[in-house]
């Protein structure tokens, strides 16, 4: 019985050859798409669940509460938080320090540059919390005289070829001072799968520290703190347990009342960490609802042009169906042929769309600039899940039109009567998935233009300085010569202005931040960003002055010494500010109340003694706070600004490196264009308008299929009034027309039912960022104008040819 089924599947697919291809390509490129998006979706999930202590892992944040009642989360706590609770409470099993970082390692004498590598910087206490798995050499013992470094065995292959790296000494490029660090490679793991967020080539490995982070006067630093507990050990019980006994240990009335900790599932670390800025490898958990969404929307699309072709194919099988039914055919057995014509289509769908999706992998690896953990070829049970879905689904959407197609009287098909058919009822629902696929592909349209306009905003948008012709150089400790190099830089062929400052563009972090008392609101805080930088920031930078003068070293109390301020007591600290001189922005201005220039602010100290323009010294993510700038004769620990002559960056670019290995020969040197770190800041929403002009292409070229479908069925049902019509002299337009304004209808109902929803999601996206664009009335516009052309072109086509064909031959009878 099987195999007659089959047989008959195998001859109407072959005799209606447009049918069976519409509907096997949409099939195929609706699974195809929908697997690779899921791929990435169950590895963006998987990060960190691979360890052998996953569930037990966990990173500690802190948290201090503003007079407002809002936390200000830091990623860095103290390690002696730690040891204190390794001493009291037996859940503790173990914690470690632990980051990552990029290394510019110098493998051989003649790589003068080094190569640059990902590196978890952690204590020794890491390898007894996560397993890594040794292929040659000791973790352990610590070796003392070098720092340890692990390497992964895909790094051994690409520097140590043919070579055993274990007791070779190598030494990093330094950026930081002229001396650079050993290592001493102590062994070779297994790769670290990339599905983590520290993600690395090696690992360094210390001592762990003392703990002296933490005392009953306050917390001094801190650093990323991964705790081990022990299993069965309740995260929010221990959590309570933690912030009771911190409260019980310190005696800094601040810290007593504002500052608590919370533990964060390693698991988590990776989707749910936007308060880090710093965190190298981070995803974001709404990228996954989108991606699932689109997704399975995707396959849902598919699916539609499936039922709709299945049903309108049925009007052409009524007779076919009916005469089996008189000749002794059962409704199931109907049933069952049908659902077996609607398997072969899904398997010969899901055969096609494997080899797409083999193909696609590596151009998704390439788009996410990391390789996959897995995919769904490379797991048996989720290989042989991903089939029970396809065949589950085909089941599924096979069902209905089979129940439909066998549930007509065979005489009243017979004699021609099936006007109360149920297939004939079916039009109604036909239309609906025809709306519900144009919805669907309109939306994805709206979010591509709100995307893409929001994308370009944040490129376009005036940030208050002169992004063009800027070099930055990283942080650096200048030994005392940063203002001789800037001086020395300055006579340099290309070179215009420069300039060193305490502000890291990459994360948008100042030199130096505090909360004070807000000047304006009483019982309110407020937090103050400082940048700390010599006298040529402001020229450098391009700021525009608004009110009053710019710092200069001509005025003694311009100058801002921080280390001078670390040897006074409160009352000489506060009185030493209070004759500083400083810049702000606008905006701090009207926040903070100040009105006029050289006047101390309450509160605070600091004359601001000229007002700039606004900047934003953080990303188009996060709204302008207060900036004040401190000058510096000569900042030490800070980072370099260059100004180039247009047209002469590449030469500007010679003169600089030329000069650092004067000043600087044993250091790196890192200099980046600002344009290219700005860009970087907006990477994901980059790659959410790719992704968007991808799908709500595919999702318009999978309706298109299915319009076509509909269209060609259509045309074959009026075939003999089209003929009659132009036999009585309809022209071809009308004809046309006649053919295809049923389809743009449905087409501009689903624009009027897409965009409320398009403007709900959308809206809900533009939250993340402090400055937005509006959604205008022509993204709508635009996207259903694409969509009717789309339709309009698919439906005209087909149209065109039955309008044109002899009437003669559509008049003829059987």
């Amino acid at each position: 019985m099987i195999k007659n089924h089959l047989k008959a599947a195998w001859r109407t697919m072959v005799k209606d050859k447009t049918y069976a291809t519409i509907n096997i390509l949409g099939l195929t490129i609706g699974l195809a798409a929908c697997m690779l998006v899921f791929t990435v979706v169950i590895d963006e999930l998987s990060y960190d669940k691979f360890w052998s202590r996953a569930g037990d892992l966990y990173k500690v944040n802190m948290s201090d509460k503003m007079a407002d009642g809002l936390y200000k989360k830091n990623v860095y706590t103290p390690v002696g938080l730690g040891y204190g609770l390794k001493e009291s409470f037996p859940e503790m099993e173990h914690f470690s320090s632990i980051n990552t970082n990029e290394l510019q390692l110098r493998i051989g004498d003649d790589d003068q540059d080094g190569i640059r590598l990902n590196v978890i910087n952690a204590d020794t206490n890491a390898l007894a919390m996560l397993n890594f798995q040794v292929l040659s050499g000791q973790l352990v013992p610590f070796v003392a005289g070098h720092q340890n470094l692990v390497i992964t065995e895909s790094f051994r292959k690409r520097h140590f070829e043919g070579e055993d790296p274990i007791g070779k000494v190598v030494e990093d490029v330094p950026s930081w001072s002229n001396k650079s660090q050993s290592y001493l490679i102590t062994a070779v793991i297994k790769d670290i799968p990339p599905n983590t967020h520290l993600r690395a080539d090696a690992i360094a490995l210390t001592k762990p520290s003392d703990g002296g982070d933490l005392t009953k006067a306050g917390i001094r630093g801190g650093t990323s703190v991964y705790y081990l507990l022990k299993p069965g050990t309740d995260a929010r019980v221990f959590t309570n347990k933690i912030n009771t006994w911190f409260r019980d240990f310190t005696e800094n009335p601040t810290e007593k009342k504002g500052v608590t900790f919370d533990l964060q599932p390693m698991t988590d670390v990776y989707l749910h960490s936007d308060f880090n800025g710093r965190q190298q490898v981070k995803g974001n958990i709404r990228t996954i609802y989108i991606l699932s969404g689109v997704g399975g929307l995707l396959l849902l699309i598919a699916c539609i042009n499936f039922v709709n072709l299945s049903l309108a194919r049925a009007m052409k099988r009524l007779k076919e169906t009916g005469v089996r039914k008189i000749l002794g055919a059962e409704r199931k057995q109907l049933v069952a042929q049908f659902i077996t014509e609607s398997l072969l289509f899904f398997v010969i769908g899901i055969g096609l769309a494997i080899g797409l999706y083999a193909l696609g992998i590596p151009v998704v690896e390439s788009f996410l600039s990391h390789d996959l953990a897995g995919t769904l070829l490379s797991s048996l049970p989720v290989f042989a899940l991903t089939l029970l879905v396809v065949f589950t689904l085909s089941i599924a959407t096979g069902a209905y039109p089979a129940w439909i197609v066998s549930g007509f009287k065979p005489a009243n098909t017979l004699r021609g009567k099936v006007g109360q058919n149920p297939v004939m009822n079916t039009a109604g629902l036909r239309k609906a998935l025809v709306v519900t696929q144009f919805t669907i592909s309109i939306v994805v349209l709206v979010a591509l233009l709100v995307v893409r306009q929001q994308v370009d905003y944040l490129t376009h948008k005036d940030i208050g300085y002169n992004k063009e012709s800027l070099l930055h150089i990283g942080l650096r400790n200048w030994e005392g010569k940063g203002e001789t190099f800037k001086t020395e830089l300055t006579k340099q062929p290309g070179i215009e202005a420069a300039s060193i400052a305490g502000w890291n563009l990459v994360n948008g972090s100042t030199g130096m931040s505090g909360t004070i008392d807000h000047p304006l609101k009483e019982g309110e805080k407020i937090d103050i960003n400082y940048i700390i930088a010599d006298f040529d920031f402001a020229q450098t930078l391009g700021f525009e002055l608004q009110e009053g003068r710019l710092l200069d070293a001509a005025y003694g109390t311009d100058a801002y010494d921080l280390y001078a301020t670390m040897g006074m007591d409160k009352e000489e600290g506060e009185q030493y500010k209070n004759t500083r001189s400083s810049l702000v922005t606008a905006s701090t201005a009207r926040m903070l109340g100040i009105k006029e220039t050289g006047v101390p602010i309450p509160k605070l100290g600091y004359s601001a003694v000229g007002i700039l323009k606004d900047f934003h010294h953080e990303s188009l993510h996060h709204s302008l706070g207060p900036v004040f700038i401190l000058g510096q004769q000569n900042p030490n620990y800070a980072y370099l600004f260059i100004r180039t002559t247009p047209g002469m960056e590449q030469q500007a670019q010679q003169s600089l490196v030329k000069l650092w290995k004067e000043f600087y020969p044993n250091r790196l040197l890192d200099a980046q264009w600002v344009t290219d770190i700005l860009d970087k800041q907006y990477e994901a929403e980059q790659k959410q308008q790719a992704l968007f002009s991808f799908f709500s292409g595919l999702m318009l070229f999978l309706s298109a299929m299915g319009v076509f479908g509909l269209i060609v069925h259509a045309a074959q049902q009026r075939v003999k009034e089209i003929g009659i019509r132009k036999v009585l002299g309809a022209s071809v337009a009308g004809i046309v027309r006649l053919l295809s304004t049923d389809f743009v209808k449905l087409v501009l109902i689903a624009v009027v039912v897409a965009s409320p929803v398009a403007w709900w999601i959308m809206n809900k996206w533009l939250e993340d960022f402090a400055y937005r664009i509006d959604i205008q009335w022509w993204m709508f516009a635009a996207a259903g104008v694409v969509a009717v052309l789309i339709a309009l072109a698919t439906v005209s086509w087909q149209a065109i040819r039955a309008a044109i064909a002899n009437p003669v031959d559509s008049l003829r009878d059987e």
